[in-house]
């Protein structure tokens, strides 16, 4: 009981902690996922990730197959505490405001050039019939990231 309670509510202290930044420089590593459907179907996949930061303002870009990038989300959120790292968006394209979607990483400092990564995705496709696939899914995965810069990149984070 007492293992199910920490794996549901997590560790809890008592103590403060002093908040910290995102370090500025480039990240990069190679992002394992598994995508789940909402008919339970499931599909592995793979991406070159970068992650890039100058004084708090944290960027991803995401391979695209054939040696370019592309940057994925807008108006991302970070809250930092000592070497942990959780940043997420929320967000529907007025465009398209029945395509909600949501994004959360988990970003671990293991030493000053090795971190480890965490991605969530979910996606409420809510124009779209409760029974079909597409009607919602998940991307999960992770990665073990180097760090290949250690300065500000003022062409991945303008």
């Amino acid at each position: 009981m007492a293992a199910l309670a920490m794996t549901l509510f997590g560790c809890t202290t008592t103590h403060s902690v002093v908040s910290s930044n995102f370090p500025d420089g480039v990240w990069s590593g190679s992002l394992k996922s598994v995508l789940i459907s909402a008919d339970d179907s499931k599909q592995e996949g793979a991406s070159d990730l970068l992650i890039a930061s100058c004084k708090g303002v944290v960027r991803f870009w995401a391979s695209d197959g054939d040696g370019a990038f592309r940057k994925l989300g807008n108006n991302y959120v970070v809250h930092s505490y000592p070497d942990s790292h959780l940043i997420y968006f929320l967000d529907a394209e007025p465009k398209q405001p029945d395509w909600v979607e949501i994004q959360s990483y988990s970003f671990l400092e293991i030493d000053s050039d090795t971190a480890v990564l965490q991605w969530s995705r979910a996606v409420n496709n809510r124009d779209v019939a409760k029974s079909e696939k597409n009607r919602y899914f998940f991307t999960q995965g992770t990665t073990r990231l180097r760090r290949v810069n250690q300065i500000c990149d003022g062409h991945l984070v303008p």
